[in-house]
């Protein structure tokens, strides 16, 4: 068994069976699928299982309610592979998108391999991480390229793990977003990374998506927010510690991400998170010296800092 691909369902019953049908048919010769059924209250399970009792390759999983990473860790518990691929059960990818990942991580010997994307909207298919560059990099090269958003983003999708890293990492079993807290340290582990941009994979946007608050600015909530500010404060200390090499890089995009939620709750009007705001632009004003003068700083940051920052120095936030 070269790959176990992992799929998580709840409640996607108009659009589970696309996917699996997209994973069955893919051009690999030797995967399983184990999709898990995180306590459904729809057909969702019902419909996994019409697929597994027609083909052999497909397992499933049904399990109570919890969150998205407990339900990706019930699917590490049963993968067989030598290969982990997540995809999520709204989505669909092209039938070369195991063969080509595959195809990368075995020609370079590599622990993670990475592909680009589209995104489907509104039923138009857009560009989301597409750049045909060829990058073979270190643990430090492939978490800045994370870091920096441009080339590919922390999304579980688009990436094939070597089996044995998830020996040392394993999803959080609380909280909402289970990407953000274990793919950086997959990256970290990874003795060698590579990238090909070339689209394999489509995310489907739409308005039950987990993370949709990143396309609407008015779905931001306090608890989301206090979540990615605790990981990527995490994130900052984990990386400054394992890669030291990038520990200003890494400072650098936590602040990024704060600066740019000054900017988001200022003009989105969101009431509701008017303490996250506080404690965002706190942080920049306790670190302003530095971050001000930081070489990784962009134009348009310098702007905002200059707006939302700036203008409260010395008036303690």
């Amino acid at each position: 068994m070269k790959i176990s691909v992992i799929m998580l369902t709840c409640d996607r019953e108009a659009l589970v069976g696309r996917a699996i049908q997209c994973v069955l048919d893919q051009d690999f010769p030797s995967f399983e699928l184990i999709v898990v059924d995180n306590g459904s209250r729809d057909g969702s399970g019902r419909v996994a299982e019409q697929y597994a009792a027609r083909d052999k390759r497909v397992r499933v999983l049904h399990r109570s309610r919890g969150n998205i990473g407990s339900g990706r860790n019930a699917g590490l518990d049963a993968a067989r592979g030598e290969y982990i691929a997540f995809v999520d059960d709204d989505d669909t990818m092209d039938p070369d998108y195991l063969s080509f990942l595959y195809g990368l991580a075995e020609h370079y010997g590599a622990d993670a391999a990475v592909c680009g994307s589209w995104k489907e909207v509104e039923g138009r298919r857009l560009p989301n991480c597409v750049d045909p560059t060829l990058l073979v990099m270190g643990p430090e090269e492939a978490v800045r390229e994370l870091l920096r958003r441009k080339r590919y983003n922390a999304a579980t999708p688009t990436k094939l793990w070597r089996h044995q890293l998830f020996r040392l990492h394993r999803f959080r079993e609380e909280g909402r977003y289970d990407d953000i807290t274990i793919v950086y340290r997959l990256f970290a582990q990874a003795e060698k990374t590579v990238f090909q941009g070339v689209p394999k994979y489509c995310f489907t946007r739409h308005p039950g998506n987990n993370s949709r608050f990143t396309t609407d600015d008015s779905l931001l909530t306090p608890e989301q927010l206090e979540e990615y500010f605790a990981a990527f404060r995490e994130r900052t200390d984990y990386l400054a510690q394992t890669l030291p090499g990038i520990g200003e890089y890494a400072k650098y995009s936590e602040f990024s991400y704060l600066l740019s939620m000054c900017h988001k709750l200022e003009e989105g009007n969101l009431p509701a998170c008017a303490p996250q705001l506080a404690r965002a632009r706190g942080e920049l004003l306790r670190e302003y010296g530095w971050f001000s003068r930081c070489p990784y700083l962009q134009g348009l940051e310098r702007e905002w800092l200059a707006r939302y920052v700036a203008p409260h120095l010395g008036k303690g936030g």
